[in-house]
């Protein structure tokens, strides 16, 4: 019995030589790896109803010259997209997006938490050629429009 799993063993591993023989060898993409700050929503002051959804950095990278491009998405939508050439990273920051990326502030209670607006899912991605996009996923809740519209003092 032993003689024989020995001889199986021995005629698989024969096997597989053969067959993997003059196969070149490959080596794996490289996968991104990603940093992120958390996203966080505030309200727009020049814009009545608006909320601004902002980060404080994204940086993505890949050993090699791999790095394709990264996205943030808000609910399923690309608002940003960075590309890269030649690169093995990327890094944006805040600043780089403006004040943030404006979206609908809602009202009260609207998305079930109390004393909140609307939540957002914000998805940031790494692309890398030849691997799979590596994802981070943030759920960003932002304050109530309470309806008021504020103007400057002017004083003569």
């Amino acid at each position: 019995m032993r003689v024989m799993r020995t001889c199986l063993l021995a005629m698989i591993i024969l096997g597989l030589t053969l067959a993997l023989a003059g196969e070149p060898v490959h080596t794996a993409p490289q996968a991104v790896t990603m940093t992120v700050s958390n996203p966080y929503c505030v309200q727009d002051v020049e814009t009545a109803g608006s909320c601004l959804i902002n980060l404080r950095y994204f940086y993505a990278y890949t050993a090699d010259s791999s790095f394709n491009h990264i996205e943030i998405a808000i609910d399923g939508k690309v608002r940003a997209h960075m590309n890269g050439f030649f690169e093995n990273s990327a890094y944006l920051t805040g600043p780089m997006l403006g004040n943030g990326l404006k979206v609908a502030c809602g009202g009260k209670n609207v998305s079930g938490i109390p004393d909140m607006g609307r939540q957002y899912a914000v998805t940031l991605t790494g692309f890398a050629t030849g691997s799979s996009p590596v994802v981070d996923i943030a759920n960003v809740t932002c304050p109530y429009y309470q309806g008021k519209t504020y103007l400057p003092l002017l004083t003569k």
